[in-house]
């Protein structure tokens, strides 16, 4: 493993330390194709210095995206976005080529994406790094190797070893002086419509999309499906997190199935989960300590699970259906440690959740 250049720590450090970003590299050259893939009219950007980039960000906030030419390559920078960890753009961005996206919202919400000619074959999340997706999810293991991106690592180490990996793989040098550079700035106006299913979910074909309640969400997804979309997210995530026989889980379940049995139970019963959530974080062992052996780290482990699922399942008491569904499902995926499988299914999930938030009138 080669030693981490300075020069990454220091561009990290003038001004990609906090926040949301995405970075997306493209081994594509031509800058205006890749705002159209972004979605975005090349026709209306601009090159513009770091004070214009500050205004343009108070302008067009998370829309916002800057790109500069990388050799053969384009680098994509969103400094509040998001578009560039979305499937559908990689896969547009990637065709006929190469594409690399490191999307970064916080030590829990975070995802690196790899897409070669238009197929994402791994994608993973810095926080559990041994569960990867896509059609090849081993792809990038030797480069990881290289790198030194591993588990042991704090999240600043792996946030720095992401962009090392880049490097890597576009032969792009990511410096402190490009943080200050002029960059073509552009907004993204007409993002690409998300795919319900993913491609890697279609071939093969994942047999839970033929399930008789999945097939019917995804023939007409709508407002009206929102509930069975809240109530499959539910059973998904309280099955793999060993909850089914859990008190709160159980009434939760009865008052998505009947209703309230009295005014206000949705709220109390939220309100509860989430106690219940934060009760689990600090009953957990500090899986750090050096005392901790194999059993409390599964423990702690497991701890994390159950906390983090009890808050996601209080989501989907929402009043609203339609913010139920979205909620419930988003919060889901952020869950650790969920197998491959139950990945797949939140994911679609969160799809449809997403298509009926955009086309409820509300």
């Amino acid at each position: 493993m080669a030693p981490i250049d300075k020069r990454l720590i220091e561009a990290v450090q003038a001004g990609l330390q906090e926040g949301t970003f995405c970075f997306t590299w493209c081994r594509n050259d031509d800058l205006r194709e890749v705002a159209r893939r972004f979605g975005a009219d090349p026709g209306v950007g601009m090159w513009a210095d770091p004070e214009e980039l500050e205004d343009l960000e108070e302008e067009h906030g998370d829309d916002l995206l800057q790109l500069t030419p990388a050799g053969e390559w384009t680098l994509a920078f969103e400094p509040h976005g998001f578009q560039g960890e979305r499937e559908e753009v990689l896969e547009a961005l990637s065709a006929g080529g190469v594409a690399l996206s490191f999307f970064w919202h916080g030590a829990r919400d975070n995802r690196v994406i790899y897409a070669v000619d238009g197929n994402v074959l791994t994608s993973f999340s810095l926080a559990d790094l041994p569960e990867r997706s896509g059609s090849d999810p081993a792809a990038l293991d030797e480069l990881l190797g290289q790198v030194g991106l591993h588990d042991g690592l704090s999240m600043w180490g792996r946030k720095i070893r992401v962009l090392a990996l880049a490097e890597m793989i576009s032969g792009w040098r990511l410096t402190a002086e490009w943080v200050r550079s002029p960059q073509f700035a552009v907004a993204i106006t007409t993002p690409a419509p998300r795919a319900l299913v993913p491609r890697a979910y279609l071939h093969p074909r994942e047999p839970f999309l033929d399930e008789p309640e999945f097939a019917r969400i995804l023939a007409a997804p709508s407002p009206a499906t929102a509930p069975a979309v809240t109530r499959l997210v539910v059973s998904t995530l309280a099955t793999a997190a060993g909850l089914q026989g859990h008190p709160l889980v159980r009434e939760a379940i009865r008052v998505l199935d009947h209703g309230e049995s009295f005014p206000g139970e949705r709220e109390t019963l939220r309100t509860r989960l989430h106690q219940a959530a934060e009760e689990t974080r600090q009953a957990m062992p500090r899986r750090h300590e050096p005392a901790l052996d194999t059993a409390g780290t599964a423990e702690a482990e497991r701890l994390e699970q159950v906390g983090h699922s009890l808050y996601a399942l209080g989501n989907a008491l929402s009043p609203s259906p339609v913010n139920a569904a979205y909620t419930v499902a988003d919060e889901a995926l952020r869950v650790p440690r969920l197998s491959r499988a139950d990945v797949m299914r939140l994911n679609v999930l969160k799809n449809v959740a997403d298509r009926i938030r955009l086309d409820d009138p509300r």
